[in-house]
């Protein structure tokens, strides 16, 4: 819905409390996203749709649509970025796109440093699904893969498609939009998420979660990709003093420089730190003056 003068955003907001559509309202119009977005022209763009494979071109087309006129555009779900980082994140683009959320939190680490990795990184590794390590440190006390995945739903924490945390697919989406922001290029085909090897989490083996726990190891979905070559996504035995053996309040990416392992670490885990972590490229959106 577009109004020259601006939307009563009370009167907005209330028409949705009443589960009503936005189409409903006077004077609105159903038209694709992407071509409202051209016909708006706005500064700031939020794209806050969740994460889907099959939502992936339409994903883009808004995403394009915004940048094409000028705005700013805040991300939150992951497959558009995994199909378009090298597009977004490098010149000319560079700077009008945020990944915060997109990343857990960790998104403005990765812009600010992008040069830097793109440079001298040689190899990264990704935690980045806090659902499996919530599953992983239930069946390390003791309970069942259906008790953890119950646990991860009652925190809020699985994706509305579950399959995507148990399969792989999230940390797999997550590994592509890392990769191809820093090993990636304009020139080069973006490595397709469903493509990349990944183990599911029906595949654990409770009693060796535990035997890696009583040694004072631990286990983490992690995925990982080198310059130059294959992706990957599998679970792994991580010593507990290393920074990928995140607690499931987190997420971490690591990329390995001659100088040594860069972390990164994001907080933007859950509904309430998502929106947090989206917000805070919003505030910091440079628009047009």
């Amino acid at each position: 819905m577009f109004a020259r003068d601006g939307l009563d955003v009370a009167a907005v907001l209330a028409h949705k409390q009443r589960g009503a559509a936005i189409a409903e309202l006077p004077g609105a119009e159903a038209i694709p996203a992407d071509v409202a977005i051209g016909v708006v022209g706005a500064d700031l763009v939020v794209d806050a749709t969740p994460s889907s494979a099959a939502g992936t071109e339409a994903a883009l087309a808004r995403g394009r649509a915004a940048l094409r006129t000028g705005a700013f555009l805040a991300l939150c779900g992951k497959n558009a970025l995994a199909a378009a980082a090298a597009e977004w994140l490098l010149p000319p683009r560079r700077g009008r796109v945020g990944i915060n959320a997109v990343l857990g939190g960790a998104g403005r680490q990765l812009a600010s440093e992008l040069d830097e990795l793109r440079a001298n990184c040689r190899a990264l590794a990704v935690c980045g699904n806090v659902t499996t390590t919530v599953i992983v440190q239930a069946i390390e006390r003791g309970a069942s893969v259906a008790a953890g995945i119950e646990q991860a739903r009652q925190l809020g924490l699985l994706e509305p498609d579950p399959t995507l945390d148990l399969d792989g697919s999230d940390a797999a989406v997550k590994l592509a939009a890392v990769q191809g922001a820093v090993f990636g290029e304009h020139w080069l085909r973006p490595v397709v998420p469903a493509t990349i090897a990944r183990e599911e989490v029906g595949a654990l083996d409770p009693a060796l979660l535990r035997d890696r726990a009583r040694r004072g190891a631990t286990t983490r979905l992690i995925g990982r990709a080198v310059r130059g070559g294959a992706l990957r996504v599998a679970f792994e035995e991580v010593p507990a003093s290393s920074p990928l053996a995140a607690p499931p309040d987190r997420v971490v990416y690591t990329y390995e420089l001659p100088t040594g392992v860069r972390v990164h670490t994001g907080l933007g885990v859950g509904h309430d730190r998502t929106a947090q972590a989206l917000l805070a490229d919003v505030l910091a959106a440079e628009v047009r003056s």
